[in-house]
């Protein structure tokens, strides 16, 4: 039987796939290698973790299947596991937007050589967008997708050099609705240039998250003892507040 991936996996394989050569770096169970070997839309993978634990269940799972020969299993941090060259799409999916920032960073030289970087963040996207860009890669696409009734991200990329225009072209949209271009190009490290453009369903339900739980914070501040002393914290929230009020009032004036 094929393996069956869940909504999240499936949209990351999606943006990745197919491909000469895959590098799954966090592979934990191998999942995504074993879909595309399965799938024939590689030749071969690699499959990286920080622990030996994940990568001795990955083992099973692709001896399992037939498939441990077309797989180089390797333990390391990040991109270090890899050469410049050995891939032509890398992914990270479900580790941390700083720790995946953090890796093209200290390799680089390994981020440019590949096609295409997919990245799925547990949160921190707005790093890895900012990194991202200081480093001359462009969005190529950005996805959102619920499982479990959570919403996640996923963003592609490519190195290309230079400022990504995607950020340029959304910025417009963004300053109509009230933003300051610092609040613009604030909202578009977090919800992502392309994204903001959509009324995807999953994204509109992490931003009406986000609004509920900026909400509940600031009627935090506003019970305490001495609300002056948090002036700072307050006006830090009103600022997300303005962000998100604005995203969702383009989508409404959409028809949404």
């Amino acid at each position: 039987m094929a393996m069956d991936l869940g909504p999240r996996l499936r949209a990351v394989a999606q943006l990745a796939l197919p491909c000469e050569t895959l590098a799954d770096i966090g592979t934990d169970h191998a999942y995504l290698p074993l879909f595309a070997l399965e799938e024939g839309m590689v030749r071969r993978a690699i499959a990286t973790d920080v622990r030996e634990g994940p990568l001795s269940r990955a083992r099973a799972h692709l001896a399992a299947r037939g498939l441990l020969p077309r797989v180089s299993l390797r333990l390391g941090d990040g991109l270090e596991p890899l050469q410049v060259g050995e891939a032509d799409v890398i992914v990270s999916a479900g580790l941390g937007g700083r720790a995946q920032a953090d890796m093209v960073a200290r390799r680089e030289e390994v981020a440019r050589s590949a096609r295409r970087l997919v990245f799925q963040p547990m949160g921190g996207g707005h790093v890895l967008r900012q990194t991202l860009y200081r480093l001359g890669f462009h969005l190529a696409a950005e996805v959102a997708v619920c499982e479990a009734d959570k919403p996640y991200e996923i963003v592609a990329a490519e190195y290309r050099g230079g400022p990504d225009p995607a950020y340029r072209t959304a910025l417009p949209a963004l300053c109509d609705r009230g933003l300051g271009p610092d609040e613009a190009w604030e909202a578009l490290w977090m919800v992502g240039p392309l994204l903001c453009q959509t009324n995807d369903p999953c994204l509109r339900r992490r931003i009406e998250g986000e609004t509920r739980r900026t909400e509940r914070a600031m009627a935090r501040v506003e019970r305490a003892e001495d609300p002056t002393s948090h002036a700072a914290k307050m006006e830090v929230l009103a600022r997300q507040q303005k962000i998100w009020t604005a995203l969702l009032g383009m989508w409404e004036e959409d028809g949404a």
